[in-house]
């Protein structure tokens, strides 16, 4: 191991810089020369990350298109088209498509994801090389460059700070700190987080204010950056819930076909039919069996879905993430941004004797505006500091501040936590409390207990001293400062907790700041756990713990892909908010990537949904929606699967008791094709249901259609099929009339079903009304009627009227099951019409 690799492998935060430099060979006054800079970049490689093999888009099609369920509709539809059902075969084909190009954008945008992560790094660096700065691409960086940091740069590598002046970085996408920070050329402790760590500077972070010197002591791969790439390249994601239940109704439907198959070709036999004949009505069954409409019912209630939440602010990146949000019983979510108003602003001002208000309150302010070194260059165009703008914010008319009367001013470093600003008439300091407090003479106790009682609360304290010309430093106010809570943002929590989501706040924050927001919020505070509290814990210890986890403060990247893990594995489904670097390896890993619209473009990328508005209240309007959604898919699945245990029921037992053909072909494609997708579509616009949002969420193992819901489906269907056929065997009249009064008791008793079962627990009379499914109800009703009317329609159906007699048995067969599962549903039990 070389030198600087051996740096890189131990901990170049807690090292004197000195040190740092002398290990890595370099001096930091001349930097590298030319030829070992060169021997180096061949050694340790560019500095980028590693480049990966991206699948073709012809890959990710083959993979998508080979899954069990696809397979199984494509050559159900291939089969339907070589027996001469083209319309049938060619509708199975076309559905196909949107389930396949909806896992191709998947793939895809985790691709993405990786290349904005190298969009992420600094595409120049400035460094010093044989004794002169120049300018070179951020790739050719190597181990021990001495890099120079400016206001506005990215920073290039992660670098050991050898020099620091009045130096701020903007590590908010790499810890989640919502304040710029100080960096420091003195060493941290060996064991400080790196949400602590002052003497380095990170790759893909920002310098927001004053100049520096740094080292390099990792590049490419090997910076904190690039171990989140790499995290991210190994991270796969798990099917989700409606994807594993698409693949338990294919297994489920593909035993059915087989037995179909079996019962056909066995009776075939016996009866003498020949063997061509028997395997090609084998097959048939078998292709009745598959409902070819889930696809094109999911992608329908998906896309619309989609498009709702747009509506709401909500971008949906990935179709399959909304039918998951359904199932999510843990929100892991940031706090700056997504909980308060990434804000900084300014709450109050107090003293030991109270609160300052009034007209001594805007004294104090233009005092403290006064006291900002950057306030005095804003009217020469530079932009003041996060403090500078709060401060002018809460003044209504901030001062005009002359840079002439300025005589002296110095900006906060690690030395002086504090700004300082002198002019004729007075002296002003604002900044770290207890620093400036050591400027004034016999400061009382009162001071420092009224500091430490604000600081409990959790605000952003800065101290407010003057001293007149000739006089003495006087402590005038505690300025307090605050990332103010989004005001929906505890109307959400409240939703998500009757709900039974269980929300974890993580943040990059000090623990009383999170305490602060998560009180505000809603949430038990009274036990927060710190990143270096966790870090302690044993897989074990943190998977008893999680249930009653709700605060983690200073909490680092890994940290929180961590907790991402450790609740998969406890088999929770998690949803988790992000907007920096660092929150790509938790988003990538969870069951809903929750992005925010303001954050950084390697978190969007990463992301399934983005939030427009960056609020909690905004995940949780999606929460809703995807409730309803699942539960609108799980209707409608109901709906056809009971359709086709009608129909092959039907068929089924007519060719027991010997009829040769109950129905003709272009029936069963009016029936499955036209009536079955236009009322299961119609699905979609059903509201949420009363109370859906005070029930827990759907177990992630638990299948939409359960195996009890499933015996509910065979028997309603069971029971149309047979009252179809009952009717059909005794009411007297020519075959072909017979078969169309038993053919429109099939199609009204799935028309009446589609309405009945708009809810499977609840009276359908309770339910907000569904026009559109009433509408397409009502047309298919029309069109049923009218077929035997229309001439070459009625000789292709060989439809002819029925009287008021058979539209009786009709209307019976159709209404006894919906009546039956309405009165069961009063009584607050689950039934299917």
């Amino acid at each position: 191991m070389t030198d600087h690799e051996a740096v890189t492998a131990s901990s170049p935060h807690a090292t004197e810089a000195a040190a740092v430099a002398a290990a890595l060979g370099v001096q930091p006054e001349l930097g590298l020369t030319a030829s070992e800079a060169a021997r180096r970049l061949a050694e340790a490689g560019a500095n980028r990350l590693a480049p990966r093999k991206v699948p073709s888009p012809w890959r990710m099609a083959t993979e998508a298109a080979t899954q069990p369920f696809i397979l199984l509709l494509l050559g159900s539809g291939a089969l339907a088209l070589l027996l001469g059902e083209v319309r049938d075969g060619l509708l199975v084909m076309i559905g196909l498509v949107p389930i396949v190009a909806a896992d191709v954008v998947t793939e895809y945008r985790a691709e993405r994801a990786l290349e904005a992560l190298h969009a992420a790094s600094a595409p120049q660096a400035r460094v010093r090389r044989d004794g002169v700065a120049r300018d070179i691409p951020a790739a050719e960086l190597v181990p021990g460059d001495v890099v120079l940091l400016r206001t506005g740069d990215v920073v290039p590598a992660d670098l050991r700070l050898l020099e620091a002046d009045a130096l701020l970085l903007d590590r908010s996408a790499l810890t989640g700190e919502s304040l710029p920070e100080p960096g420091s050329a003195a060493p941290d402790a060996a064991g400080a987080p790196l949400a602590d760590r002052r003497s380095q500077a990170y790759a893909g972070t920002c310098v927001v204010g004053g100049h520096g010197l740094g080292v390099a002591v990792a590049t490419g791969s090997a910076t904190e950056i690039g171990k989140i790439a790499g995290s991210l390249a190994v991270t796969e994601r798990r099917r989700s819930p409606l994807q594993r239940e698409l693949d338990r109704l294919v297994r489920i439907l593909l035993i059915a076909a087989l037995a179909l198959i079996a019962v056909t070709i066995g009776l075939g036999f016996s009866r003498g039919n020949p063997a061509g004949a028997n395997l090609l009505a084998g097959i048939s069954a078998a292709i009745a069996a598959i409902p070819e409409e889930p696809p094109i019912l999911l992608a329908v209630i998906l896309g619309l879905g989609a498009y709702r939440l747009l509506r709401r602010g909500v971008l949906v990146r990935r179709l399959n993430a909304q039918e998951t949000l359904g199932a999510v019983d843990l929100i892991i979510t940031d706090k700056t941004g997504t909980l308060t108003e990434n804000r900084i602003s300014l709450a109050r001002l107090v003293t030991p004797n109270g609160p300052i208000e009034g007209a001594s309150a805007t004294s104090r302010l233009g005092e403290a505006l006064r006291a900002e070194d950057d306030a005095w260059r804003i009217a020469s165009g530079a932009q003041p500091g996060s403090f500078a703008r709060a401060i002018g914010q809460a003044l209504d008319k901030p001062p005009q501040l002359d840079s002439e009367q300025l005589l002296e001013s110095a900006a906060p470093t690690d030395a002086q936590p504090y700004s300082r600003t002198r002019t004729a008439e007075e002296e002003l300091a604002l900044g770290a409390p207890e620093a400036v407090l050591g400027l004034v003479a016999g400061a009382t106790d009162a001071w420092h207990a009224k500091v430490a009682a604000e600081t409990a609360e959790g605000g952003r304290l800065l101290l407010l001293a003057r001293r007149p010309a000739a006089g003495v430093w006087e402590a005038r106010a505690i300025l307090v400062f605050d990332d103010r809570l989004r005001p929906e943002v505890r109307d959400a929590m409240r939703v998500a907790s009757e709900a039974g989501i269980q929300t974890v706040v993580v943040t990059g924050d000090h623990p009383h700041t999170a305490t602060a927001v998560a009180r505000a919020a809603g949430l038990e505070s009274d036990h927060v756990v710190t990143g270096t509290e966790l870090e302690a814990w044993d897989d074990e210890r943190l998977a008893a713990e999680l249930p009653r986890l709700r605060v983690v403060a200073r909490a680092v990247p890994d940290q929180k892909l961590r907790i991402v893990r450790a609740a998969r594995v406890a088999g929770r489904t998690v949803a988790v908010t992000g907007d920096g670097v660092n929150d790509a390896p938790a988003l990538h890993s969870a069951d809903v990537a929750v992005a925010m619209g303001s954050g950084t473009q390697v978190a969007r990328e990463a992301a399934d949904l983005v939030l427009g508005d960056d609020s909690f209240a905004t995940l949780m309007e999606g929460l809703r929606e995807g409730r309803r959604m699942v539960e609108n898919v799980r209707k409608g699945l109901v709906f056809l699967v009971s359709t086709h245990v009608a129909l092959l029921g039907f068929i089924l037992l007519a060719t027991l008791v010997g009829y040769g053909q109950p129905l003709l072909p272009l029936q069963i494609l009016w029936l499955e094709l036209f009536i079955d997708l236009a009322t299961s579509v119609a699905f979609e616009r059903e509201a949420e249901e009363p109370g859906a949002m005070q029930r827990p969420p759907r177990p992630r193992d638990e299948p939409l259609l359960t195996a009890g819901l499933l015996v509910r489906i065979a028997f309603a269907g069971s029971f149309t099929a047979a009252a179809a056929l009952a009717a059909m065997q005794w009411h007297p009249g020519a075959a072909d009339h017979v078969r169309w009064l038993a053919y429109s008791a099939l199609v009204m008793g799935q028309l009446v079903r589609a309405y009945a079962n708009r809810s499977l627990s609840q009276s359908v009379f309770r339910l907000e009304r569904n026009g559109f499914l009433v509408i397409a109800c009502l047309v298919a009703v029309a069109i049923q009627v009218a077929i035997p009317y229309l001439g070459p329609v009625a000789s292709a159906f060989r439809a002819s009227p029925l009287d008021l007699e058979e539209w009786v048995i009709v209307a019976a067969i159709a209404l006894v099951p919906a009546i039956i599962a309405d009165l069961i549903r009063r009584r607050r039990q689950l039934w299917v019409a």
